[in-house]
């Protein structure tokens, strides 16, 4: 914490104030710098970019970072970028070796640091959005918290980007000017990537429905076959639902104005609708800022499964690339090349299993490839990333139905899994069954 409420706060903001390539100069060779997801400023990453073979061994982390030139061989001589989520930006340079890869976990990130661990790394620059400051000199990070305000507190050097766009929000979100070194105007709109639907999700949608009870609590992941679910009618019907999770997917904010989901059953949050971001197109987010019925919290809070165990009847619903027919399930690689990433997944998976009443909900199309490969497979080839152990395993759903594999054994779970596999692959993955699980 270093607020200093001397003097007048527009003095320290006044003052502070800089462009993007001004706050690029803050930045030295052997510096650390973290970007929270949903907080990459394009014009100060092209501004520090442009110091390209002025600086090194610059070490930057992030989360759905766009390219902004910091992906190319040339970059990489002053910059070494550690990719922490597979995106369209950044599985080519991955799998080209231009970039590093960090698997991790969220509620994680900083454990090393804190613990004061030589392996620790440092926040010598954390890079965030904010509103314009309040009357009282404060900003809000808005819809998107991630770990921008803990990072923030932990960090030699913070620089914001302040945007008019972004409003206040409540919970965890603020941070007073005094705990900022840097402040650059910038101006772009919230512009959410473009989402396509897949049809055959909204069979999987429908059995999912089938899993939830009016009066739960429901988390659901963003992937490929879980951002349709509410528009395939996932909560047609349902009542007095509560939400705690780590993102939100289109239509769940405006089941908060319709009184679907009313958190009046929360256990940690009663009245409150908690994440860490918030809506999904700009009109879900203008209904977020400054809505108390909204509550933004850390990632570091959300994804501890200590924290979502204390829902009692939470049901978690995340996307999958594959299982095989032990119910050990990979969520961002495909054999060793990185896809996505593991975002909350195995947090909510541990988090519903301590649960009382939880469910742990993992959901995938039967095939991939336009139908050519099947993504429940006798056993992973080797170098598949297993993100999930099978100890954990416990509801998987595909447009063909719902396997329940919690408490069964190996035989039984492959049963359970081959009924949701597609049936051109059902006959092949019952002669590997039976060759792995039986004399």
């Amino acid at each position: 914490m270093r607020h200093d409420y001397s003097g007048d706060w527009r003095d320290h903001y006044d003052a502070r104030i800089t462009s993007a390539e001004g706050a690029a100069d803050l930045v030295e060779s052997g510096d650390h710098i973290w970007i929270p997801p949903g907080h990459g400023a394009p014009r100060i990453l092209e501004a520090l970019v442009a110091r390209t073979g002025e600086l090194r061994d610059v070490e930057i982390r992030g989360l759905g970072v766009p390219d902004g030139g910091l992906f190319t061989p040339e970059a990489s001589e002053s910059f070494h970028y550690q990719d922490q989520f597979g995106n369209a930006f950044s599985r080519g340079p991955l799998e080209s070796k231009v970039i590093d890869y960090h698997p991790y976990w969220l509620v994680g990130q900083h454990q090393a640091l804190d613990a004061g661990r030589e392996e620790g790394w440092a926040l010598d620059n954390v890079l965030i959005t904010t509103s314009e400051p309040d009357g009282a000199g404060f900003v809000s990070v808005g819809c998107s918290v991630w770990d921008s305000i803990t990072a923030s507190r932990r960090a030699k050097r913070v620089i914001a980007a302040v945007n008019p766009h972004t409003k206040h929000t409540f919970g965890d979100s603020t941070l007073h000017v005094s705990e900022i070194d840097a402040f650059v105007p910038d101006d772009r709109p919230f512009a959410p990537p473009p989402v396509e639907i897949d049809p055959a999700d909204e069979g999987i949608a429908h059995h999912v429905s089938e899993l939830i009870e009016d009066g739960d609590t429901i988390q659901i992941g963003v992937g490929s076959h879980t951002i349709g679910m509410v528009e395939y009618g996932l909560l047609e019907g349902k009542q007095e639902l509560s939400y705690f999770g780590e993102l939100t997917v289109k239509g769940l904010v405006p089941l908060v104005e319709q009184g679907v989901i009313t958190g009046r059953n929360s256990q940690l949050h009663p009245g409150k609708f908690v994440a860490t971001v918030i809506g999904n197109t700009p009109d879900e987010r203008a209904t977020v800022y400054g809505n108390r019925a909204f509550e933004m919290r850390s990632i570091e809070y959300l994804l501890d499964p200590r924290n979502i165990a204390q829902n009692d009847r939470i049901v978690a619903i995340n996307g999958a690339l594959g299982l095989d027919l032990s119910g050990q399930t990979a969520v961002y690689t495909i054999g060793p090349r990185i896809y996505a990433g593991l975002g909350g997944h195995l947090a909510f998976a541990l988090g519903t299993y301590l649960s009382p009443r939880g469910r742990y909900v993992c959901v995938m199309p039967s095939t991939a490839a336009s139908g050519t490969v099947s993504t429940i497979t006798p056993q992973f080839d080797a170098g598949q990333v297993v993100s999930v152990p099978r100890e954990v395993a416990d509801t998987v759903v595909t447009e063909h139905g719902v396997a329940r594999l919690l408490g069964k054994s190996v035989r039984q779970r492959a049963e359970e899994l081959i009924s949701v596999a597609h049936p051109d692959f059902r006959s092949e993955l019952r002669k590997a069954a039976q060759a792995q699980f039986y004399p």
